[in-house]
């Protein structure tokens, strides 16, 4: 496969002097500068975050930002092979197909990084060659361990999920709902599971018993570039957690900027700051090679002129006061809403420098739609040995094509959002997936079934909408107390919840099993409960010995039964 690379060099008063070769061979020094002003800048990021929100106004701007994509990429390839020679050589790399052609961003630079690489067009092809070629990003030097995965015929998956603010903080289940909802409907072979709750004491033990289980992390959660004097702000105003950061030590005053991913605290508005190397630290000691910033609000990546506190999530109703705190948006778990996101993630840049073989990040705001669409067709692509950086690629192809999305309003608008996924790369993922054995097979296809049929939720008729808060303020009741009493008029939809429940905890791995006795169904006694609760868990002669049992020690070997099922 021909690769073009284009190496950064150094910054100059017009903007950058770099190398591009084909190879590594012939290389041809070229220099560059931003193909958009400050102002075009600004109108970019206004059509990703702000217009969406309210898409019936600035239709003009928001189609100029539109269309100045393509002529952004046509300046930026206008420069790059300005050198006849240069040109030559990428014609001839392009002879196979631009599907064979690989083009690599090498650079420390974050204003090197900072430009749109993505949106690179041949003036003389009709797409962008982001959606034909592979596109990674790399640093000068290769870094981390390799990591050896074990062959699977399964891709194991872990989402974690952060909302330190809890109701004032994004829907719960904004990305990973629509997430696990087109991984089952398009029937990937993909174990999902999701980490309770968002925090790294959580994150490190639920590894801890799983490492070198999981093939991707993919973390929705927010993030930024902090100074120190930001962070203590923080700390101040008891926003951060600071001496009893579980598996690290207190923070070190440090020069510069350092990027966080914000992960739960434990009490309600209260985050946990994990500096890039503590996460990357974590992942590479636990076999994951792969992850995923779909949904993170991860930071900007900052020009070196720019001061960027705490990435904030702007809404529409302006600037929050509080430095320390994001800003929120509307519920975004209602269709026509979207995931904030900020320009191209320095947070991933981190990741990858501190040895995460790879990581996906997103630049400017996702739309649920297009996660979607997105995740759906790389893990697909995945499972068909495509590798991630061709699964990226794919996928960001499929949203080239299919430009529709769901905004605000339940309003549907073309984006072009295929400019946002960002690949870095210190070395190529084998995943090793392989086909199912016999009996692997069989298990897997039961536990569908079964969530099929006898954990069916069968939606009542105006639909089932909502409820993220709910969900979310039930879960972490439950992992402070194994008793929940869940109080509401009559109609207001408790059992429907309940039901929605046990089918979601199931296919997240929130619970091992469900069972339901409600007075809809019949008058229960408790002699009816024990004998179906027993007859659910033990095989037939166990069941028999169970039955044979006076009712007091029935109780008992139950309550073992259900603690052991639990760990």
């Amino acid at each position: 496969m021909p690769t073009i690379t284009l190496r950064y060099q150094q910054t100059t008063e017009a903007g950058f002097a770099a190398i591009v070769s084909i190879d590594h061979q012939t290389q041809y020094p070229v220099t560059l500068c931003d193909p958009f002003t400050a102002s075009e800048e600004k109108d970019l990021e206004f059509y990703f975050e702000q217009w969406i929100r309210f898409p019936f106004d600035h239709q003009v701007k928001a189609q100029r930002a539109a269309a100045s994509v393509q002529t952004y990429g046509e300046h930026l390839f206008e420069q790059i092979f300005a050198d006849r020679r240069a040109y030559a050589d990428y014609s001839r790399a392009c002879s196979g197909g631009l599907t064979q052609l690989q083009i690599e961003i090498e650079g420390e630079s974050p204003d090197f990084q900072a430009l749109h690489w993505e949106a690179l067009k041949d003036p003389d092809h009709p797409t962008p060659l982001a959606t034909e070629a592979i596109f990674t990003r790399k640093r000068f030097r290769a870094g981390g361990t390799p990591i050896d995965l074990s062959p699977s015929p399964v891709i194991n998956l872990l989402v974690v999920t952060a909302r330190p603010d809890e109701e004032a903080d994004v829907g719960y289940r904004t990305i990973s709902r629509p997430l696990i909802d087109a991984i089952h409907q398009a029937q990937l072979r993909v174990n999902v599971e999701l980490l309770r709750p968002g925090t790294f004491q959580a994150l490190s033990q639920h590894l801890e018993n799983k490492a070198g289980h999981y093939h991707i992390i993919h973390f929705d959660a927010h993030g930024g570039l902090m100074t120190y004097d930001q962070f203590e702000g923080g700390v101040t105003q008891d926003r951060y957690l600071y001496k009893a950061r579980y598996g690290r030590s207190e923070m070190a005053p440090y020069t510069g900027q350092k990027a966080f991913l914000f992960l739960e605290g434990d009490t309600k508005g209260k985050a946990d700051p994990v500096e890039a190397e503590e996460l990357a630290a974590l992942l590479t000691a636990k076999g994951i090679p792969i992850c995923i910033l779909n949904a993170c609000q991860s930071a900007k990546q900052v020009k070196s002129a720019i001061q960027n506190a705490e990435f904030k999530m702007q809404s529409s109703e302006g600037s929050n006061s509080d430095p320390s705190r994001p800003e929120t948006h509307p519920d975004p778990s209602q269709e026509g809403t979207e995931v904030s996101q900020n320009t191209e993630t320095s947070l991933g840049s981190r990741l990858m420098a501190a040895g995460v073989q790879m990581v996906v990040a997103m630049g400017y705001s996702v739309t649920v739609t297009a996660a979607a669409v997105m995740m759906e067709k790389l893990y697909a692509e995945l499972f068909a040995q495509k590798g991630i950086p061709e699964a990226i690629r794919l996928g960001r192809k499929e949203l080239y094509n299919r430009k529709e999305r769901r905004v605000y309003f339940n309003q549907m608008v073309p984006l072009e959002d295929w400019l946002l996924p960002v690949v870095y790369a210190n070395r190529e993922v084998d995943l090793k997936l392989r086909e199912f054995t016999l009996t692997e097979e069989e298990a897997y296809y039961a536990d569908l079934d079964a969530l099929d049929h006898r954990y069916e939720f069968k939606a009542p008729l105006y639909g089932f909408v909502g409820r993220d808060l709910e969900i979310l303020k039930i879960e972490k009741s439950l992992l402070r107390h194994n008793v929940l009493l869940l109080r509401g008029m009559g109609g207001t939809g408790k059992t429907t919840l309940l039901r929605y429940l046990w089918r979601w905890w199931l296919t997240t791995h929130f619970v091992v099993d469900a069972f339901y006795f409600g007075y809809d169904e019949k008058a229960y006694t408790v002699e009816q409960i024990i004998h179906d609760l027993g007859k659910r868990l033990y095989g037939r002669e166990e069941h028999a010995r169970f039955l044979a049992m006076q009712p007091a020690a029935q109780g008992a070997k139950l309550a073992k039964t259900l603690c052991d099922l639990t760990g």
